[in-house]
């Protein structure tokens, strides 16, 4: 593991503290369950059945879920998908027709409730830790509908926000430089190849810009990313990695394929000093969704004000529904901030 250091030695007290807290080794390590640091879990999945897969076994677990293929690598802000349905995308993955190209290619599966369901099973025993939230739990408490669960409704979030994902690459892909665009947090767990990641806390924004190759960073045209504290680490399979809201974060697949799983979490982050006057990531997530929200749907207006793209182009994200925007959010937002009081908010040090 090595870590960016400015031009100058400065910063070398981070890099040494930002190592030693990288890796996790103690299951009660106070530091890492405030949620605020970056780290790994290494081991974490190895005795998954997820471990095992082969693109022949997700064609035939998940033919029908949308992905967006990008034939010409994903290293660009700008880089454009096909959308295409996972066995198709698979196919021209493994043998290009349709769309000849001499770059890696990247896919990334957005997963519906139902795809959800087909692969779940693949990832158990599921040890996480304590500190994290499985949104089986919490989604299925505060989305319901006449005591039954909304499964529509927990659909539309999943695919709407993008909120499972597969990442399937070559060996040389790369998703640009970037941090989400919601307050959630994120693991990801390496299945199959190794992957590099570039990490940058939210408090080096100022520094950094999506058009920088972490990798081979250009000082003449992005002085300031000398400035940075910023970290990098190979992740191989079986093991997880973990980091915070809105961290900004490039990654390059090492080998070919490269199979990652990743989903998000709510309610795990102590209050940050880094999100302005709201001090908590989970009430700033909900902001970002209800943001979202306000672009389709006005208080006392009953049509939605957007448009339904996923209509013209199939496979397309389509809007939020009013239900998810104007009951559900509320109640998972009470969910997640009494999961993270209940984690941080006046516990004992020590128990931490």
């Amino acid at each position: 593991m090595s870590w960016h250091e400015p031009k100058g030695g400065e910063g070398k007290e981070a890099k040494r503290t930002a190592s030693d807290t990288l890796i996790l080794t103690e299951a009660k390590n106070s530091t890492l369950r405030t949620g605020l640091h970056a780290y790994v879990l290494s081991g974490f999945a190895q005795q998954w059945n997820a471990i095992n897969w082969t693109l022949d076994y997700l064609t035939k677990k998940i033919p029908f879920e949308w992905v967006d293929y990008y034939p010409k690598n994903m290293d660009d802000v700008g880089s454009k998908p096909f959308l295409f349905k996972f066995d198709r995308a698979v196919q021209e993955f493994q043998h290009p027709r349709e769309i000849p190209s001499q770059l890696p290619k990247y896919m990334q599966i957005r997963l519906s409730l139902r795809g959800w369901k087909r692969l779940k099973k693949d990832f158990t025993p599921k040890p996480l830790p304590e500190v994290f939230w499985d949104d089986d739990e919490w989604i299925s408490k505060c989305m319901q509908k006449d005591s039954q669960v909304d499964k529509p409704a927990i659909n539309n979030f999943f695919v709407t926000n993008q909120w499972k994902f597969l990442l399937i690459g070559e060996k040389g892909t790369t998703m640009f430089f970037h941090k989400d665009g919601t307050a959630a947090s994120s693991w990801q767990v390496q299945l199959v190849g190794k992957k590099r990641w570039t990490l940058c806390p939210n408090t080096e924004s100022r520094y950094l810009d999506p058009h920088l190759d972490t990798y081979n960073p250009d000082y003449s045209r992005f002085p300031q990313f000398a400035k940075a504290q910023c970290g990098q680490v190979t992740v191989s399979p079986g093991e997880l990695l973990y980091y915070p809201a809105y961290w900004w974060h490039h990654t390059l697949q090492l080998e070919t394929p490269s199979i990652s799983y990743t989903g998000a979490l709510v309610g795990v982050e102590a209050d940050r000093s880094d999100l302005g006057a709201d001090r908590k990531p989970h009430t700033r997530f909900y902001a970002d969704l209800q943001e979202k929200c306000a672009k389709c749907w006005r208080k006392g207006v009953k049509e939605r004000q957007c448009e339904d793209i996923s209509l013209k182009w199939a496979g397309a994200a389509p809007p939020p529904l009013r239900v998810v925007c104007d009951e559900y959010l509320p109640k998972c937002l009470q969910l997640w901030s009494e999961h993270a009081k209940a984690l941080h908010g006046g516990a004992p040090k020590s128990e931490l």
